[in-house]
């Protein structure tokens, strides 16, 4: 299990020409993959992707991409244009000024712009920057992977501490329908009805609310969704999307029960596992 949330870096070098790739990945609900490279290197930017996507199946990856050449390693190129441009402006001020002379060629090479390095960014260079590209990856995955230990920790600890007020209602739960015969014969005495504890009547009233405030089948739902919940925890793909679902479920099978228990303590039970739920869907937020 893994967060959402890394960072790694990694570098590659060859013949004087560095790659630098750095991969940052915060939560998000599906999986995107932002670039951000030179104008040059945007040709990459497909196959930048498409590699993390293989690797990252929940969350929002940022990606940046550097090449560095040593000056050995770039080519020199002369831009005719900027050259004629300078040796005709530099010849039309000669003339306005009555100089004379020639203007010579060093001169015109050392004008801005004239001589500037060719960097190679041909198909040759997406090996090296698939190296890089791979060291980070390896080291944001290394570093979800490690976030991702410690929040399972978290969410099994919410998950035993919500399994453990289950096994208090339980004890809590048969005890709904007697309380409740004791308080309709109360009730009967104080108004002076003659009717016998043994009326048929009364029996019917005392099954119907038993059947009503029955939480037996939330309880046993809510301990199925703890069971799938640990299994899930400890797979080793995404599981992010199934845990919410799951807790979902178990959000839905704890309003039923406080609903249905009509009775303090257990409503006051099933407020702390509503808290307990409230918590670890916060840490869902970040599994992948």
């Amino acid at each position: 299990m893994k967060s959402m949330t890394g960072h790694g870096r990694g570098d590659a070098v060859v013949k004087g020409v560095r790659a630098v790739v750095e991969c940052f990945s915060v939560n998000r609900k599906q999986s995107e993959v932002t670039v951000a490279a030179p104008r040059d290197l945007a040709w990459m930017e497909p196959r930048l992707r498409e590699e993390v996507l293989k690797r990252v199946a929940r969350g929002k990856v940022q990606v940046s991409l550097v090449v560095e050449r040593a000056p050995a390693a770039a080519a020199v190129l002369i831009d005719p244009r900027r050259a004629a441009d300078f040796l005709r402006e530099a010849r039309a001020l000669q003339k306005k000024l009555g100089l004379t002379g020639e203007v010579r060629l060093e001169t015109v090479l050392s004008a801005p712009g004239v001589l500037r390095a060719r960097e190679e960014t041909g198909p040759d260079t997406w090996p090296l920057v698939k190296r890089a590209l791979d060291g980070a990856l390896e080291a944001m995955l290394a570093m979800r992977a490690r976030e991702g230990a410690h929040l399972k920790k978290e969410l099994l600890g919410a998950v035993a501490r919500m399994e453990k007020l289950v096994k208090r209602i339980r004890v809590l739960a048969p005890r709904v329908p007697k309380r409740q015969r004791e308080s309709m014969l109360r009730r009967l005495e104080s108004a002076r009805l003659p009717l016998d504890i043994l009326d048929p009547r009364l029996a019917t009233e005392i099954a119907i609310f038993a059947e009503r405030c029955d939480i037996t089948e939330e309880l046993e739902r809510l301990e199925s969704h703890f069971a799938q919940s640990r299994q899930n925890l400890a797979a080793d793909g995404p599981v992010g999307r199934t845990l919410e679902f799951l807790a979902q479920e178990m959000g839905r099978e704890w309003n039923t029960a406080g609903s249905k228990a009509n009775d303090a303590e257990i409503s006051r039970l099933v407020v702390d596992a509503k808290a307990e739920l409230d918590r670890l869907r916060e840490q869902l937020a970040n599994i992948e």
